[in-house]
């Protein structure tokens, strides 16, 4: 279950009082999402701790309201599409979103590579678009999905402008196996780095043999709202590549938070 955390300091009586309910509900629902095949009564209450009436109680709700559907032959659920167009409506609202579509097809045509823009939920990532590049070996990040923040280029470059970075990493290195071998400190020289040169860089960060450069989209205030990275297997992305396209990245994400207004 991926629920973002509330700020931690929060005083008490500015915590909100949750709905249990309507909390329980959205987990299930993230956990239909985070599961490519239908999942049946059982196993959600077994994940979640659940009594199976109540798991079958939700269930029964989110079909109802159309966010659920059950399989006829095994009696498992699965998501509808309702997420899906909630979703679509959301995203088509974004700004960043709309302006940033030329300068990625600009950076996709010149350098064949897969471009993605993303955005800092929670501890993590959030891809917004990408387009792909068009050599069948290739990195890709469906939009919807999520990586923590400090694998990547465009969560570092994320994260080296907001003042919340080091609480942030160290949320991350705590809770990720994955960065047992990552020096809280030699993470931070490199966000004061990326502040200096304007943009990140990753060398198999998130998965083995896949590089990214990125650079950060500023607000008016200069907060990182969102990135814009390219990403390419590492044999057709070296040093010497990452330098070429690191110039163009940054020129486009001046021009994309231009267009936008800085919003």
């Amino acid at each position: 279950m991926t629920v973002d955390p509330l700020p931690e300091n929060l005083p008490p009586e500015k915590k909100p009082r949750l709905d249990g309910t309507i909390v329980k509900g959205f987990a299930l629902i993230e956990f239909l999402a985070a599961h490519e095949q239908p999942a049946g009564v059982s196993a959600i209450a077994q994940h979640f701790n659940w009594q199976k009436s109540n798991v079958h109680r939700i269930l029964t709700t989110l079909k109802a309201l159309g966010y659920v559907r059950q399989d006829p032959v095994t009696s498992r659920y699965e998501l509808s599409l309702k997420t899906w167009e909630l979703g679509m409506k959301v995203v088509g609202r974004s700004v960043i979103k709309r302006c940033a579509q030329p300068f990625m097809r600009n950076l996709n045509q010149r350098f064949y590579e897969s471009v993605n823009l993303s955005i800092l939920v929670g501890d993590d990532i959030l891809y917004l678009d990408n387009i792909l590049s068009p050599f069948p070996l290739r990195p890709t990040a469906s939009p919807g999905a999520r990586v923590p923040a400090i694998f990547t280029a465009s969560g570092k470059c994320l994260l080296a402008f907001r003042q919340d970075a080091e609480s942030i990493a160290r949320r991350i290195i705590a809770a990720h196996p994955e960065a047992a071998n990552i020096r809280l400190d030699t993470l931070l020289q490199e966000l004061a780095n990326i502040r200096t040169v304007g943009y990140a860089v990753s060398i198999s960060g998130w998965r083995i043999n896949v590089n990214s450069v990125a650079a950060a989209i500023h607000n008016r205030e200069g907060v990182s709202i969102a990135a814009i990275g390219i990403s390419g297997p590492s044999e057709r992305m070296p040093a010497d590549k990452i330098t070429e396209m690191a110039p163009a990245l940054m020129n486009a994400a001046a021009q994309i938070a231009e267009t936008s207004g800085g919003v």
